[in-house]
């Protein structure tokens, strides 16, 4: 009994330390691994050199960790989805495969495999998960996560109809458990109300921070432009981090702007700190490019302390971008994409803030536009590099894919994947269904305009 109290209090401990990205720590306290480790010390190992931009050291500790621990289902979709971002498809479906024969109910692995090959809507995974779904004993957001999948095989197929039906109860359900005040997109009216002058402040030489932020909704670009950045030497990806929202929380919300003007004339920044406390920004002469969304609504402050700092603002045509949020059951968050006329007004109100970021910020401001980005992925790489003001560095090399990243609106591109514009025009097969999505969407932009 004790030792299984130890083992849950040791997982527990490496997941915290995971979510802080404290890489360095796990890696220490996972460093003499064994046969009588269990599979978590493996698992959180690869996860920490994962963070560390270390892929193939982290494919060698799940291979060794499944040497010890050949029923793992979780080192099995670990290196699964390592090998897809290496290029390395038909390993990974192997893999995958193997994880959904170890546990035919992990939905991961399931939803993992379909980056690469399909399933049948009426096959026996889909099956098993039209059981998850019906079951009441269920969470909600568990039955969702079924009902979700269940639409994108439907859609896959090219059974629209059937599919947007999967997509339109599975929304429903993942709203039940968002809290009210959690279901439209938070835009503080004062952010609207901000003026150049507002963020000019005598500034008495903030501590270089070494971040590049992309924002704008999910969905619209921002990964692929974070990986056209990483190829870059000394650019590492960090996702989304969200390093201005955590530089901002110990501030009161009226009083943001009045505590980092302060702090900008004293010759202090919180976001520097905030980004020096990531592992990869330790790396000599290094940038980290942050691309989380919730950066967008806190820009402002970010220019106010770092006007030198250039940023890159991700947007995308509605109706494409708006069928990608509604087809995609986030881990957490993004309550507004759970309804289809609260995610218009949240396009609506993104497309005016960003309009504002970019006539405001003292910052350099590069606004990508999705269709651009993947039309003319080449030039665009050339427009980044110009804008951040580092020299465009040659295309790494990158494994030869021995099969097709399947392309889906809720999921992005591999890494080993070329850019492609094929969902350009995606949602016109749901025009009929995204009426509400676009009607609100317009109300709102005309509301906005006056």
């Amino acid at each position: 009994m004790q030792k299984m109290v130890n083992q849950q209090s040791k997982r527990r401990s490496l997941r915290e330390l995971l979510a802080k990205h404290d890489y360095f720590g796990i890696l220490e306290r996972t460093e003499n691994l064994d046969q009588r480790a269990g599979d978590e010390g493996w698992l959180y190992r690869g996860k920490a050199l994962e963070g560390l931009c270390r892929p193939n050291e982290a494919a060698s500790v799940y291979e060794h960790g499944l040497e010890d621990h050949q029923c793992s289902r979780q080192l099995h979709l670990a290196l699964g989805q390592l090998e897809i971002q290496r290029g390395r498809p038909r390993r990974a479906i192997d893999l995958l495969r193997k994880g959904c024969e170890l546990d035919p109910d992990n939905l991961n692995c399931y939803t993992a495999l379909l980056n690469l090959e399909s399933l049948d809507p009426d096959g026996p995974e889909a099956a098993r998960m039209l059981v998850r779904a019906l079951d009441s004993r269920k969470s909600d957001p568990s039955r969702a996560r079924a009902l979700f999948f269940l639409g994108q095989l439907n859609v896959e197929a090219h059974r629209d109809r059937i599919g947007f039906a999967f997509y339109t109860a599975a929304n429903a359900l993942a709203l039940k458990s968002i809290d009210q005040s959690r279901r439209e997109y938070p835009l503080p009216k004062r952010l609207l109300e901000l003026s150049r002058s507002d963020l000019d402040a005598p500034n008495s030489g903030a501590p270089d921070c070494r971040a590049i932020v992309v924002a704008g909704l999910p969905r619209s670009g921002k990964t692929m432009v974070e990986g056209m950045l990483s190829d870059h030497p000394h650019i590492f990806p960090i996702g989304e981090f969200a390093g201005l929202r955590r530089a901002l929380v110990k501030f009161e919300k009226n009083q943001i702007l009045s505590g980092v003007r302060k702090l900008a004339q004293e010759g202090s920044s919180p976001f520097t700190e905030t980004y020096a406390s990531h592992p990869l920004a330790k790396v000599e002469r290094g940038w980290v490019v942050d691309s989380s969304p919730v950066n967008l609504t806190r820009l402002g402050y970010f220019g106010l302390v770092h006007p030198d700092r250039p940023v890159v603002l991700c947007r995308r045509k509605p109706a494409d971008l708006g069928v990608s949020l509604y087809f995609k059951k986030f881990k957490s968050g993004h309550g507004y994409t759970y309804d289809l006329a609260s995610i218009g007004r949240a396009m609506a109100l993104t497309e005016r803030l960003i309009d504002h970021w970019s006539n405001i910020l003292p910052n350099p401001v590069l606004v990508v536009d999705y269709e651009d980005l993947v039309s003319d992925p080449e030039g665009m790489r050339r427009r980044l590099f110009a804008h951040i003001g580092l020299e465009l560095p040659s295309l790494p090399e990158r494994a030869v894919a021995d099969t097709d990243w399947r392309i889906f609106p809720s999921r992005s591109p591999g890494p080993a994947t070329p850019i492609s514009p094929a969902l350009i025009g995606f949602s016109d097969r749901f025009a009929d269904e995204l009426k509400p999505l676009i009607c609100e969407y317009k109300r709102m932009k005309s509301r906005l305009s006056r």
